[in-house]
């Protein structure tokens, strides 16, 4: 598995003490089934406009917020080639952003909330692998994403509402972390369940995360057995998504 690679699974079982592993197998579309059941109609939904950068991504954690809100100072004249290749550093030894804990788990989610701000990339093909190699499995932005055609060719799971140009200086100021945040329409807070893949980004709240699993867990299931019996009467050869036997395994010890 490389660095940013998104796709293999991060856990061999699910076990009762994390969280995120019994969200692992699930599709968005069965959280949702799910929270619908207990009641939590929309809440959770992340905006349609929210989505994965490349097809086939997928990933469930815990997660972790950034606040951004628009900067309201403007970037000035640098004075040379290499100032302008350093304008990031130039421009944060003066603005220090708000930055996230350094002893998070490995296996969460960043969302962040860019706070309507101007076109800027804040999340770009460099600093999106440094996050996940400070543990992410996913990141999660209602603003832009720059340097794209890299992040998709490197499998980096971003998910974002726009595509973007430009850079941070003079434009965005993250200025919280870890604390409530709105992202995609969709409260979000440390430690909430956040999933994504084809379909688009689910929250799930903390305090009914580990009910909404099971309840999910069994929506997926009962899909399976289905799309299963009608591969066969189809004659189709069947595949990891009706795998049922796989799954039932993994969840054998909860």
């Amino acid at each position: 598995m490389t660095p940013t690679d998104c796709t293999s699974p991060q856990f061999k079982k699910a076990s009762a003490d994390n969280l995120s592993s019994l969200y692992q197998p699930l599709r968005v579309c069965d959280v949702v089934d799910a929270l619908d059941g207990i009641g939590y109609f929309n809440i959770g939904l992340m905006d349609r406009e929210v989505r994965p950068l490349w097809q086939g991504m997928r990933f469930w954690g815990e997660a972790a917020t950034i606040r951004a809100v628009p900067s309201n100072k403007p970037m000035w004249k640098l004075d040379s080639t290499q100032d302008i290749v350093e304008a990031h550093r130039i421009w944060f030894e003066q603005n220090s952003p708000a930055r996230l804990p350094d002893d998070l788990a490995p296996g969460h989610v960043v969302v962040m909330d860019a706070g309507g701000g101007p076109e800027v990339g804040f999340w770009g093909s460099e600093n999106s692998m440094g996050a996940v190699l400070g543990g992410a499995v996913g990141i999660v932005t209602d603003g832009y994403c720059r340097d794209t055609a890299e992040v998709v060719a490197q499998r980096t799971p971003v998910v974002a509402r726009y595509r973007g140009r430009t850079i941070i200086p003079g434009r965005i100021m993250a200025i919280e972390t870890q604390v409530t945040i709105a992202c995609g329409g969709v409260q979000v807070n440390p430690g909430d369940i956040v999933g994504a893949d084809d379909d688009g980004v689910v929250v799930v709240p903390e305090e009914v995360a580990l009910e909404v699993a099971g309840h999910a867990r069994a929506i997926l299931l009962a899909d399976m057995r289905s799309r299963r019996s009608k591969y066969e009467r189809l004659g189709l050869a069947t595949d990891r998504t009706v795998d049922v036997e796989a799954i039932e395994a993994y969840y054998a010890d909860v």
